[in-house]
């Protein structure tokens, strides 16, 4: 082994360990696992049983770790697992290979029960198409198909969405509607909703307890921790601010804010929680939505 691609292994060791994973368990962690073609991956992550689910494909800092692809994709071919880390002890990429079509940039790697809860979910996960919107949460036309272009773009895998909507007109419990559809496909499983004011989250809370009873919610206050027994956070973006950073990047899903608050989150936490796919909402005059067409578009990949 290169002694520059050695140090960039002790970085990624420690990465691995402030996500929780125990480098000196073989059942958790493999170093220079041999594969069937002769060939050896850096590294294999396995759940609490011991079944391998992601390769690492470890690169000396000054390599671009996304040039490693090709090949952590061949191990991870080999291996039968869906998920590639591509890593330099400095930038680490994600990559759920069998659906994305490139690697993406994360802040860590994800946690054990991360990527134990990410793998489970893709056995059980059907076409969230497919399933019913309930209509006790939205009556109104436009509101149900801007939830189908949001659940066709979600699953064809487009990251970031966009929704314009006039004040009044049922913003909350479309979303609700929407949640509701991918949980019901198991296409998700942990939701951050960020608003601006308490006030909101307060009502937000409210609103999800009434049209989402099988799934909990709950509101994040400044100085407490996550529940992970719940299934949705609702808090503003203060208060996950101070937080964010004793999380993986694969805690959550789906993030829904309005539009100029997840930009900011994704100015002051870069990269942190760029697995969940953001839907923004954007808040639009009565008469401009009198002037086109209210409804959803795609922002960005």
């Amino acid at each position: 082994m290169k002694t520059s691609e050695a140090f960039s292994r002790v970085n990624i060791d420690a990465q691995l360990k402030d996500q929780g994973w125990d480098i000196h368990n073989p059942n958790a962690v493999r170093f220079e696992y041999p594969l069937s073609d002769g060939t050896r991956a850096d590294y294999v992550l396995c759940d609490r049983n011991g079944r391998s689910l992601a390769v690492v494909e470890a690169k000396r800092s000054s390599i671009n770790p996304a040039d490693a692809a090709a090949q952590a994709k061949a191990y991870a071919e080999q291996l039968k697992v869906p998920f590639i880390f591509l890593a330099n002890g400095e930038e680490v990429r994600f990559w759920d290979w069998q659906i994305e079509a490139h690697p993406r940039v994360v802040k860590t790697f994800f946690s054990p029960s991360d990527l134990e809860r990410r793998y489970a979910t893709r056995i059980v996960r059907t076409d969230p198409r497919a399933v019913p919107i309930d209509k006790r949460i939205v009556e109104r036309d436009y509101q149900h198909d801007c939830i189908e272009i949001l659940t066709g773009d979600f699953h064809r895998g487009r990251r970031k969405m966009l929704v314009e909507m006039a004040t009044g007109i049922g913003k909350t419990r479309m979303a609700a509607a929407f949640i509701k559809r991918l949980f019901e496909a198991n296409a998700v499983t942990r939701v951050l909703f960020i608003v601006d004011r308490n006030t909101f989250a307060k009502q937000t809370e409210d609103a999800f307890a009434e049209h989402l009873t099988d799934y909990p919610s709950y509101r994040l206050q400044r100085g407490r921790r996550f529940q992970d027994e719940k299934r949705i956070t609702i808090t503003t973006l203060q208060s996950m601010i101070n937080i964010y950073r004793d999380y993986s990047a694969g805690y959550f899903d789906l993030v829904i804010s309005e539009w100029r608050l997840l930009g900011s989150f994704e100015d002051v936490a870069p990269r942190r929680i760029p697995r969940a796919v953001g839907v923004g909402v954007e808040v639009v005059a009565r008469a401009d939505v009198s002037r086109r067409e209210l409804g959803c578009a795609p922002a960005g990949s």
